[in-house]
């Protein structure tokens, strides 16, 4: 049985859109500061092309604050990225940005949706279990700049 998800304690305050081409200078900012091993533009842009991806943003007065950018194959999705800006880190941004992506995927008709994280990032696990996910295997070396290992983590839709 899926854990329901979470009520939001208070309504968010910025708006989730489709990611497009306009979005991607301040997204590839965050991107550098978020991550030691940021994606290229070229990344953002294959996504954002292609029909069966979920890329979304999280604007406040028109600003970026977040983003995320999954994929669906058949009936798989990955989150392959979610991403917010330091300073509104802890303000909902993330947890807005995970429940939309949620809802996109079952509109494209996902059972599952799977993810890696760093070992090391327990808010962000600490997140996805919040919203029903599973720890199921290890990703070893995974991740560089610092190496380290990936959690494999799993939503049934």
């Amino acid at each position: 049985m899926n854990a329901k998800a979470p009520s939001p304690k208070k309504k968010y305050a910025f708006k989730i859109v489709p990611l497009a081409a306009e979005h991607l200078d301040p997204v590839l900012d965050i991107e550098k500061r978020v991550f030691t091993e940021p994606w290229r533009r070229e990344d953002f842009q294959r996504l954002i092309d292609n029909q069966e991806a979920v890329c979304l943003a999280a604007l406040d007065a028109g600003r970026v604050v977040g983003y995320s950018c999954c994929w669906v194959v058949i009936e798989t999705a990955e989150l392959g990225n979610i991403a917010v800006e330091p300073e509104f880190q802890g303000r909902g941004v993330a947890r807005a940005l995970l429940e939309a992506t949620i809802k996109a995927c079952r509109r494209k008709m996902a059972v599952m949706l799977f993810l890696e994280v760093r070992c090391s990032n327990l808010r962000a696990i600490e997140l996805y279990e919040r919203y029903g996910f599973a720890r199921i295997g290890l990703r070893r070396g995974y991740y560089t700049h610092p190496v380290e290992d990936a959690l494999i983590m799993k939503l049934s839709l």
